[in-house]
Parts: structure tokens; sequence; C-alpha cells
């Protein structure tokens, strides 16, 4: 079985860490023969240095970051997929949507790169420094003549974030999907890089069947891996949207989710075979 997992807001607490209990929960499910990956809309480089921060590195063999975006093998560490935003790709986003309308910066693998003609959103600050990357001034010419862009980041307060996105999504044009990842955060990208993808990509790479694959998330953005694997596990502190389309419901991530839902895969003799858990709540809403 392929457990994948959203870092933020699923396997790290709200302090940005991951709890002993979880620790053990992960440590356990290899032991019995789980692989495991990492899947988040974080750059790559920031979810590999924060599992190694976390002392559970070895226990992950993949980490695919930008929403599926860069897909790397943990040991050795070696890119097995990558689909950065083309020149073309960037220039027809903005042509749409003006992106100097909005608050936004762009990602590349190593850095966030802003405009040097408009001040910078405090959210892009702490997505800099929550990801330690170098927050980079550039002419416009500049970030669309790169070729390692992975996706472009629109900020925002929280209570216009679901506003914004609906806003967004209405210009943007074919091709491009612009996806909740935060309470400030909309992440542009073409339409078919999403989190789904990246289980898909991983599931062929490993020749696994997505039966056997069991994803868990919290946030818009991990809707498409529930779609993509066998089992769709949603944390509790998931948004309504978001338990809507998982199949079970597990508990906050300040509230050991991971281990309830590890400890349901370990004690289900049929682990895709859905069913009522006292720790994992099946969800009977329509699809």
């Amino acid at each position: 079985m392929l457990l994948v997992t959203d870092l933020d807001g699923t396997l790290l607490t709200s302090q940005k860490t991951i709890s002993p209990p979880t620790r053990q929960a992960l440590i356990a499910f290899r032991q019995r023969g789980g692989l495991l990956a990492a899947c988040s809309a974080r750059p790559v480089s920031s979810m590999t240095r924060l599992l190694q921060q976390q002392q559970v590195a070895r226990l992950f063999g993949w980490c695919a970051g930008f929403n599926g975006g860069q897909i790397i093998a943990m040991s050795p560490q070696q890119v097995i997929h990558t689909a950065a935003l083309s020149g073309m790709d960037l220039r027809d986003i903005d042509r749409h949507i003006s992106l100097s309308c909005y608050d936004h910066h762009f990602f590349s693998a190593d850095a966030i790169y802003h405009r040097y003609d408009r001040p910078v959103a405090p959210w892009t600050r702490y997505e800099a420094q929550l990801f330690a990357v170098p927050l980079i001034a550039a002419t416009p010419v500049e970030i669309v003549n790169r070729r390692d862009i992975y996706k472009i980041t629109l900020v925002g307060a929280q209570e216009n974030i679901d506003a914004l996105c609906a806003e967004v999504t209405c210009k943007l044009p074919y091709g491009y999907t612009a996806t909740i990842t935060g309470g400030n955060y909309i992440d542009i990208q073409r339409s078919e890089i999403n989190k789904g993808y990246a289980v898909t990509k991983l599931s062929q790479q490993l020749n696994i069947p997505c039966s056997q694959v069991v994803a868990i998330g919290d946030r818009q953005n991990d809707i498409s891996m529930f779609a993509a694997a066998g089992i769709g596990i949603a944390m509790g502190n998931a948004p309504e949207v978001v338990k809507q389309q998982a199949r079970f419901i597990t508990t906050a991530n300040d509230d050991e989710g991971i281990v309830h839902a590890l400890e349901w895969l370990r004690c289900s003799a049929h682990p895709v075979t859905i069913r009522q858990s006292s720790t994992l709540a099946e969800n009977n809403e329509p699809d």
C-alpha cells in the first residue's frame, strides 16, 4: 500500500511539527511494508528539509512538490518528473487576468520571485520565511524568461480568498486552474498538474494500482488526490467542501488525525473496503 499525505494541516500540527505519536505511527506503517510519499504545494526543497528536521525523511520514498509539478525519489535524491510553466504560459495567464491587479509571487525550485515594482505582500514574506527560500525581486521580463517557474501564487486576506479564487477562475484561459492551497493562498498552474496527477504518476512509477493508494489531506488542492486514490481521507480540520469530496474523515491534525487513520488501515482486513470506524467516520454526503 502507498500512503500519500499532504504536509501543512495534515501531517504537520498547527505548530508545523510532526508529533511523536504520528512519527511512531509512520514508523510502524513502514515496518508493516507500507510505502510513504509526501505531496504538497510547497517546493520540494522545503519538503525534504522539513522531513529531515522532523526526523522522518528516511521513512519517505518520494516527495511531490508544487502540487505535483515536481516529483523526486528521496534515496538517492533524483528528479523523476518535472513540469514547469513556460514563458508562453506565464504571458497567457497574465494577458487574461492582469496579474498586476493582484498581490502575487512566482515559485522556482529554489526561490520566490516578485515584481521589483510592486510592494511585497506579508503573505509572500511569510511563505519565503516558512519555506526557507530566498525572496528575489525581478523585472516582469526576467521572470517570464525563466524556465523554472512552477506556479504563480496569488495572496489575500483569508475572508476574501474564496471570492478571489472564483474571480480569477472566471478570467483564466482554457488549460489553467486556480486552486486554494491555504487560508491566504491560491495557486495557478496548468490544469493537468495537480495532486491527483502526482498520485497517478507515483502509482505508475511504482507499478501499484490506484486502488492500493490512500491519500490524506485537508485543502482544496487535495481533492484531486482523493479522486485518484483508492481511499481519500479528509482531516477533521478540513473545510466542509473538502470533507464532502473524501470517502472518510479522520480527526484534526492537532488531534492525531494521521495516527487514527493509520490505525484504521492497520485494523482493516481489506483497506480498500469502505466501513465504519470509531476513529474514522465514513462520509455519507453526496459527492
